[in-house]
């Protein structure tokens, strides 16, 4: 095993090298920042992480692979003994305008990096060229994974089917994401499960379309989602077990072409996250139960369509007690903490974490704006401490 001063040792030489490509690794972050793609439309980020990959000496880079048109992964140490170890940063922005102000601002109408990907590509990037130094000292080779559709689209899920994990003998899982929820530059773990089971949730609902100042000759879809909307809310309120964390949000509604005439359809759709699968499982049972039912009272239709997107990432004990014996001395005694709680984010490394041991992991940015604001930003002075800790984890994780 190391000894703690030949880590400490390491973590500053690969902050070192980190930091002497810092600006690198900001031009990076603005041009993904600026030219932001949603999920499945990655064209342009996917060339641009495959141009920095190429540019690494050792660095073996395919395009395309396991089923992903977008997806891009990089070998380093391809002739390294024993199975590959994996970093994977996703690649996709999510839909909505952005308002941060900044000069590099998304160009892209109706796409930003609101979720930290542009920072965590442009991390990992960093973190491969930095290895790539240390090329000789690598005891397995690392595998690096630029993931598209990480945004509720599955394309970990994708990957993995499509026998990612074979073609690169991957044996170990890790992700590093970002948080503006956290403190500055801290790193936050847990034991087991580490995030959410996350579902979407489609409700449609017709009525009988009409003028609005003769209601009585309608059967109105947006009464009736709204009352389909606050009756399940009541269900969780009153039918679930108020120790069982559970979260369901309608975060869009359609409905309408104009203010005076009563629509046939109206379309909800919602999100749920939950730690207990039972949960999910009664819950989308009610929904399922209710929402027709509720729409038929009121002399309407509706129909659900419940899609389960992903089930809670399941963090490797060994690999979280490695974790933090490695840790300490590149965070120090007070920037690695072991949550006591799993997050509600839902998150497709799941599908990794289902198949070989896995670590997901947050580094805290301490900012004032949550992931999918329109204002979000991550601060850039993060960028090299990042590359490091991933340059580091390659290097040290279970020698």
């Amino acid at each position: 095993m190391e000894d703690m001063t030949e880590l400490s040792s390491l973590g500053a030489s690969l902050l070192f090298d980190a930091e002497r490509i810092a600006e690198d690794m900001q031009d990076w972050r603005r041009d993904f920042h600026q030219f932001p793609e949603i999920a499945f439309e990655e064209n342009i980020t996917a060339s641009k992480v495959a141009g920095v990959l190429c540019s690494i000496p050792g660095m073996s880079v395919t395009v395309g692979d396991c089923g992903m048109q977008t997806s891009v992964v990089g070998v380093l140490g391809a002739d390294a003994p024993g199975s590959a170890i994996m970093l994977r940063a996703t690649m996709d922005a999510i839909p909505g305008d952005e308002q941060t102000g900044l000069p590099f601002s998304s160009c892209m109408p109706g796409a930003m990096h609101a979720s930290g990907h542009d920072a965590e590509m442009a991390s990992l990037l960093g973190a491969a060229v930095v290895l790539s130094k240390y090329i000789g000292e690598l005891k397995r080779k690392v595998v690096f994974v630029f993931q598209p559709a990480g945004e509720g689209r599955s394309g970990a899920k994708t990957l993995v089917e499509n026998g990612i994990i074979e073609k690169y003998d991957i044996g170990r899982a890790i992700a590093v994401n970002w948080s503006s929820q956290l403190p500055y530059g801290e790193l936050f773990t847990r034991r087991g499960v580490m995030t959410a089971l996350s579902d979407r949730i489609h409700i449609d609902v017709r009525g009988t379309t009409g003028h609005a100042s003769e209601p009585h000759k309608t059967v109105d879809p947006i009464t009736i989602a709204a009352n389909i909307i606050i009756t399940i809310q009541s269900v969780l309120a009153r039918e679930v077990d108020p120790r069982e964390p559970v979260v369901l949000s309608f975060g869009q509604i359609d409905a309408g072409t104009s203010y005076n005439i009563i629509p046939e359809q109206a379309n909800i759709w919602g999100t749920l996250r939950a730690f207990d699968p039972k949960t999910r499982d009664f819950v989308q049972n009610r929904i399922e139960t209710v929402a027709p039912a509720l729409a038929k009272a009121l002399r309407g239709l509706a129909s659900v369509e419940y899609t389960r997107n992903y089930s809670q990432v399941e963090n490797n004990t060994e690999m979280v007690n490695e974790l933090i014996r490695i840790g300490m001395p590149f965070f120090g005694e007070d920037g690695l903490s072991i949550m006591e709680r799993p997050m509600l984010m839902g998150e497709d490394f799941s599908f990794f974490s289902r198949v070989v041991p896995s670590i997901f992991m947050v580094m805290g940015t301490g900012l004032e704006y949550p992931v999918n604001h329109p204002r979000y930003d991550t601060p850039e002075s993060m960028l090299p401490f990042s590359a490091a800790w991933e340059a580091y984890l390659a290097l040290t994780f279970d020698r």
